[in-house]
């Protein structure tokens, strides 16, 4: 470099020192102190304002980056002060500790020919961390000021490095785990030390309610700063007591707090305790209870007692409406939830407040009114006042004018005149018998157009109606119609079918890839799929395409367990003490079909059963099953033993009926004859083996909403046997019997059932008394009329002697209770009817008086099969005489 243009060099030097100065004393400190010291220049050239110069441009340069610098005239000072005349890593440890600095920068530079270094040495002043050489290396003195760029850049990473957090350590847990207070840190490992944060963690620990007292220190380390969270425990829970609880459980308290034997005090926690167990004894009806806690310290730890004052356990006893003048109050009141104590509150549980049903009631007596024409009605929020003897609920009712029904009108997409419309809806039909607006058949009309258009294709139909007030109160309805597009369905798809096959699947779904969209269809598809009993949850739906025109249909399944192993203990009324054994598949190998092979033992009976059904041949719509079986029963006047099968083949007629055909051959042997047996058993059994070859074909009719707990709908068969005949056997007869079944439901939980069933034997080709005692029909007991047995509603012969009858009719109506979902639990009030008679029979009586008898009967669908306790109590004499009432067991058998 020419001596020319070195002046301009240190010229330019200069000034960028003086520019660095300037921006120095703006900025802030960063807390870290700094002393640097001379650095020693070895040259050829003439570089001797780099001894000064270099360390200034240093100190510069790290102000500029905020950290605090030693002053040259404290440097100077010190250094004569020591007379150093020498430095090494001891010496410039000794000076930095002298100058209250945290780290000190020394080091040499060097020129050889273009090549520039510079050779440094980052000292920590403390000793805890070993010196960090620095070296630079450049080419050209231009050069110099990047390199005392990067030497900066490089101590200052490493200083500020040093400074950060390297671990965080717990001290003084002893039942909690230290993962406690390091999960709800905020600050982390490499995080730059900050008072204010951690006086913030400081308060985020103490907020956790665990601690006594919080302290934070840090630990200087050879890696770093290591800090320390000193926590004391608050005692920990050696005990818990309940103290004054009588309505609730003790264990059921203690479940219900968080607050655990064992655990760390938590006051804070203590008040959501006490409102958990307050909330437990609002449930029980004690709504002024009062609870509240005491804490007794021990030298190891704490007691904490939870003492109760439960009150009177309170029931409803007046609900008012406020407002009401042209409802009655009594009737608003039928709509509500929520009711008064009365005399059998014990058995429906009426009276007990229920807060959650406060807000549905709002919302009932609303809808209460809405549907009697007061379309202005409001409701405000209930008052609920705890007095001494009962609660008191108050409703605020506005209930405003009252609107009669005026025109009905359609508008929009109309694809038919308006009399197609006026079929739809109800509300045509609400008009003609009532006078003022009902909003739910309004809403329900709207529903039914949609569902209508959906029929036709259009999916996304979109039916609003407005009402129109006008003078005289009088509101006119006009429904509009939105039909967008036809759409039709691109494919369906299938998801969550681990076992099942996807043609067992697809077969439920009554709409194809291709096809026009359908919405009875489509609410077809997901009651078959949910009747098909393979899964626990099934559901189709619609799901959007990228075109207008076509959407996916999207089966989602879950499978369940279809096969079971069973076996039980039984009893019932007429077979005794029983034993009995199952193995069922109703899924076999994912294909639907059934098979199931049971037997069953008990001091009457002995049965065994194998069955299959494959519910749709080659994926057809015909159906196949096969049964065999062997049973050996005694009767009271003789012993039945038979072997046989029988097959059937089913097809649909429509949506909801199925027609079937079969045959059955029975080969069995009546022994074991009484002496006293009647003369028609003792003739066919004198004719030893017989043989019993039966055609049938029946016809069926279910419209029930689910198979499992019917709420709606309705169930019709009839049957017809022709054995014997061209058929040949030895047992000729007609049998003819027909039954049906209708369900309604009051609500979800609450059904109403009526069952008829009657039956007709005749002959085939010969006489009635040529009918086989074993086909004819037996009344009485828990499978027909409960209370009664078969003796009370048995044909006679001339001397006495009891046969089944050639017709019989019988009914049940039952109010099918259900409670205790998760168990399967219902409850039954019954009223039954039968006849059992023999018209045509030589030398027979029958009792040709309907017996009837009511009484109560439980159900439960138990892990051992269905379980029925019925308890009936005649209320027909038989043959003149008052029959007791009889309870009647059953297990596994259907009704």
């Amino acid at each position: 470099m020419s001596k020319q243009v070195r002046p301009c060099v240190a010229m330019v030097f200069m000034l960028l020192t003086l520019l660095l100065a300037v921006s120095a004393n703006a900025a802030p400190g960063n807390g870290i102190r700094v002393l640097v010291l001379p650095f020693s220049v070895n040259s050829g050239e003439d570089l001797s304002y780099l001894e000064d110069g270099l360390p200034e441009l240093i100190r510069e340069r790290l102000a500029a980056k905020n950290f605090s610098v030693v002053p040259d005239n404290e440097l100077e000072q010190l250094l004569a002060e020591n007379s150093i005349t020498e430095l090494n890593i001891a010496v410039v440890r000794d000076l930095s500790l002298l100058s209250n600095a945290d780290y000190a920068v020394y080091g040499s530079f060097t020129q050889v020919g273009e090549q520039l270094s510079i050779d440094a040495r980052l000292v920590e002043a403390y000793g805890l961390q070993p010196a960090k050489p620095i070296y630079i290396n450049r080419t050209g003195l231009i050069n110099v000021l990047p390199a005392v760029d990067e030497l900066v850049a490089q101590a200052s990473n490493e200083m500020l490095r040093k400074q950060s957090i390297s671990n965080i350590v717990v001290r003084g847990t002893k039942v909690l785990d230290p993962d406690v207070v390091l999960m709800r840190l905020r600050i982390q490992k490499g995080d730059a030390l900050d008072g204010r944060k951690l006086n913030e963690e400081i308060k985020r620990i103490y907020a956790l309610g665990f601690f006594s007292d919080v302290k934070v220190s840090v630990d200087k380390k050879r890696d770093g700063n290591e800090l320390v969270i000193t926590v004391v425990e608050k005692p920990k829970i050696n005990n818990i007591v309940i103290s004054g609880s009588d309505a609730v459980d003790e264990d059921d308290i203690l479940a219900a707090i968080s607050s655990k034997k064992g655990a760390v005090l938590n006051e804070k926690l203590l008040s959501d305790d006490i409102a958990r167990v307050r909330d437990l004894y609002r449930k029980e009806g004690y709504y002024l209870a009062e609870v509240d806690y005491k804490i007794e310290r021990g030298a190891t730890g704490a007691t904490l007692t939870f003492n109760v004052k439960e009150g009177e356990k309170l029931y409803i006893k007046d609900i008012a409406l406020e407002g009401t003048e042209v409802l009655d109050a009594n009737d608003v009141k039928s709509a509500l939830a929520l009711s008064e104590r009365g005399i059998f509150s014990w058995i429906t549980g009426t009276g007990v407040l229920r807060e959650d049903f406060l807000e549905r009631d709002v919302a009932a007596i609303a809808a209460y009114y809405l549907n009697r024409g007061f379309l202005d009605v409001r409701v405000g929020n209930p008052r609920v006042d705890y007095e001494a003897d009962g609660i008191v609920i108050t409703f605020p009712v506005s209930e405003g004018p009252r609107y009669k029904l005026g025109t009905i009108t359609f508008s929009g997409d109309l694809i038919e005149p308006d009399a197609t419309y006026l079929e739809i809806i109800g509300l045509d039909e609400w008009k003609a018998e009532e006078e003022y607006l009902n909003y739910t058949v309004l809403r329900e009309d709207s529903t039914k157009i949609g569902d209508w258009y959906a029929n036709y294709g259009y999916a996304y139909a979109e039916v609003d109606f407005g009402i129109q007030r006008q003078p005289d109160n009088i509101a006119n309805v006009s429904y509009k119609i939105d039909k967008k597009n036809k759409v039709y369905v691109r494919r369906v798809v299938m998801e969550g079918n681990t076992r099942t096959r996807d043609n067992v699947v697809r077969r439920a779904v009554d709409l194809t890839d291709g096809e026009l969209f359908n919405g009875d269809k489509l609410r077809e598809s997901n009651r078959n799929l949910n009747n098909l009993g393979y899964f626990s949850e099934a559901n189709v739906s619609i799901v959007p395409t990228n075109s207008p025109d076509e959407v996916d249909l999207k089966v989602k399944v879950k499978e369940k367990n279809t096969g079971s192993i069973m076996a039980g203990v039984g009893w019932s009324s007429y077979d005794g003490v029983g034993f009995s054994g199952s193995l069922r598949e109703d899924n076999l190998w994912g294909k639907g079909y059934k098979a199931a092979f049971s037997a069953s033992f008990s001091s009457k009976k002995t049965s065994y059963d194998l069955s299959f059904l494959n519910p749709s041949v080659y994926d057809s719509d015909l159906s196949f099953s096969a049964h065999s079986y062997i049973t050996k029963t005694e009767y009271s006047d003789y012993d039945y033993n038979k072997v046989g099968g029988k097959v059937s083949f089913g097809y649909p007629i429509g949506n909801w009926s199925r027609v079937y055909a079969g045959y059955r051959f029975d080969e069995y042997k009546i022994t074991g004859v009484d002496d006293d047996a009647t003369s028609l058993i003792k003739e066919q059994a004198d004719d030893g083996t017989r043989y019993a070859s039966v055609a049938h074909v029946s016809l069926s009719r279910n419209t029930v909403d689910n198979f499992q707990r019917p709420t709606g709908g309705n169930i019709f068969s009839f049957t017809a046997n022709y054995g014997g005949g061209i058929l040949q056997g030895t047992d000729d007869f007609i049998k003819l019997i027909g039954e049906a079944r209708q369900f309604y439901a009051l609500n979800n939980d609450h059904v109403l059932m009526g069952r008829v069933k009657g039956g007709m034997l005749l002959p085939n080709g010969g006489s009635y008394d040529d009918i086989p005692i074993v086909e004819r029909f037996w009344l009485g007991g828990i499978n027909s009329v409960r209370g009664y047995n078969y003796d009370d509603f048995a044909v006679r012969q001339a001397d006495g002697d009891k046969i089944g009858g050639t017709r019989m009719a019988f009914g049940n109506l039952e109010y099918q209770w259900y409670f205790e979902n998760d168990l399967g639990m219902t409850l039954v009030p019954f009223f039954d009817i039968g006849i059992n008679f023999d018209d045509e029979g030589t030398g027979l009586t029958s009792n040709k008086e309907w017996l009837y008898s009511t009484g109560l009967e439980l159900r439960w669908r138990s892990p051992m099969g269905d379980l029925r306790f019925a308890y009936g109590i005649p209320l027909a004499d038989v043959n003149g005489e008052q029959q007791k009432p009889r309870f009647e067991f059953a297990m596994g058998q259907s009704f």
